[in-house]
């Protein structure tokens, strides 16, 4: 059996999907061990993993920020940070003592993926998204677009890449000619840097031709990978038609049966176990409803317009997950069928859902559909969450909603349909299906095992 080094981003919905792979092939008879520059040690302890932390990038950074006081100094101890962080071979030296067999990077950690590609270990990027490769008829990942049969829609879908395409450029620009256009010269190089001008020196001090082996083209920024194979914690079932780029390999959500909730405090815990109790006490059949905005980002506006909602309709329960964005004291007041926790224990939550709330992110989406829980999706136009609503639309899973519509009667339109569409709820029970199959296929891990029987480890180093 092979040793697996996965090198996970550090969001919450990234590491639980890298966590519940790690499950999967360790009872494949794998052996896995997680390398990241995020403290990432209690999650990965809690599921019975090693876990090595990298530290060089924060502990040069550290050493000349102490130093502002004297500017002359600073600015060549800037300098000299930004030369060390570039130039560490921390990744490759913990990659080489751990003599793995293969390397799982999420996609994101270019740091990590440009450093170890000198080693010549077989590597498979990780991402939570649906195809982000440009292909006919696909609109990219951050567009609202839903295939139809309306004549304008290949206008439409490639008007939104060049919207892409341009804004990567203006991007660029902006960074160019800000304050982080500066630091391109004296900002210690942090490993999840996504900024070019970093990943460039990074490539260059281990000879890693970024042109040959990267596509800036693509949507994700600031490049794609063109030689290394790509598994999407995704369903091909649950994405728009098309010919599925090569390099592209579904391997189904990685969603566990539970998982433990580390952080999930005391009072939270304490809180929603009395809501439960209560509830099915008292009335079991009033109909609850989940609504989280995640673990990276909140909107006071949103999550003001889903309470006047709730308080409209007292007939209804909601447990509203703020992910530790938002506190009690930023929200108005509360109605009495409204329980606000700091951090929700989602899995739980959706067990005993009857619809759902959500910004759109993949994991969250996913869980709801898993659950056999139809969403409204309101997406904050941000990353990948306008591609992800426009797909649970094309599906039936749900109903996409205007995230700029302030009105509670919108959303208490939506909740109310959700309710009650036989349709929709048709529709997530046969995508939970398919869910099901890929998990007790053990899709992903087979796709893990074909990579490294075929041994293959042509990085573009040369």
């Amino acid at each position: 059996m092979a040793h697996i080094v996965l090198i996970p981003y550090g969001l919450t919905s990234r590491l639980n999907t890298s966590l519940e792979l790690a499950n999967r092939l360790r009872r494949s008879g794998h052996t896995i061990t997680f390398v990241s520059h995020s403290d990432i040690g209690p999650d990965v302890v809690d599921h019975d993993h090693d876990f090595v932390r990298v530290v060089d990038d924060e502990r040069i950074g550290q050493s000349v920020r102490a130093a502002k006081a004297n500017p002359v100094g600073w600015i060549a101890g800037m300098r000299k940070a930004r030369k060390d962080t570039i130039n560490t071979d921390e990744f490759e030296r913990v990659i080489a003592r751990l003599h793995p067999d293969m390397l799982l990077i999420d996609i994101e950690m270019h740091y990590a993926t440009i450093a170890t590609a000198s080693l010549g270990i077989p590597t498979m990027l990780m991402m939570n998204w649906f195809s982000i490769y440009r292909s006919p008829g696909l609109p990219p990942h951050n567009s609202e677009l839903v295939p139809s049969a309306d004549p304008n829609l290949e206008l439409d879908i490639d008007r939104a890449w060049r919207r892409v395409r341009f804004g990567s450029y203006a991007a660029s620009v902006k960074h160019k000619l800000g304050r982080r256009g500066v630091g391109d010269f004296l900002r210690p190089v942090s490993y999840g840097t996504n900024y070019l001008a970093d990943l460039e020196q990074v490539a260059r001090s281990r000879g890693y031709d970024l042109d040959a082996n990267t596509d800036r083209r693509q949507w994700l920024r600031p490049f794609m990978y063109t030689r290394l194979p790509v598994l999407s914690f995704t369903a091909r079932e649950m994405d728009f038609p098309h010919d599925a780029h090569p390099n592209l390999h579904y391997g189904g959500p990685m969603i566990p049966a539970n998982r433990p909730e580390g952080r999930l405090d005391a009072n939270s815990r304490h809180q929603w176990e009395q809501f439960l109790e209560t509830r099915e006490r008292q009335a079991p059949d009033r109909p609850l409803v989940y609504c989280s905005l995640g673990s990276y980002w909140s909107d006071p506006r949103f999550l003001s317009t889903v309470i006047d909602t709730f308080r409209r309709r007292t007939e209804w329960d909601l447990v509203l997950g703020l992910g530790r964005q938002a506190t009690t004291e930023t929200l108005p007041r509360l109605p009495d069928n409204v329980l606000p926790l700091a951090w929700a224990p989602q899995l739980q939550v959706l067990a005993t859902a009857d619809c759902a709330i959500t910004h759109g992110g993949s994991s969250s989406v996913h869980e709801c559909v898993a659950s056999e829980v139809p969403v409204a999706v309101y997406p904050p136009r941000l990353l990948d969450q306008g591609g992800i609503a426009a797909r649970v639309e094309y599906h039936g899973l749900g109903v996409m909603g205007s995230f700029n519509g302030g009105r509670p009667e919108a959303l208490e339109g939506h909740i109310a349909r959700l309710l009650d569409d036989r349709d929709i709820r048709s529709n997530v029970h046969s995508m939970r299906l398919v869910f099901d199959r890929y998990r007790d296929n053990d899709i992903a891990v087979g796709l893990v095992e074909r990579q490294i029987a075929t041994g293959s480890a042509d990085r573009g180093v040369g």
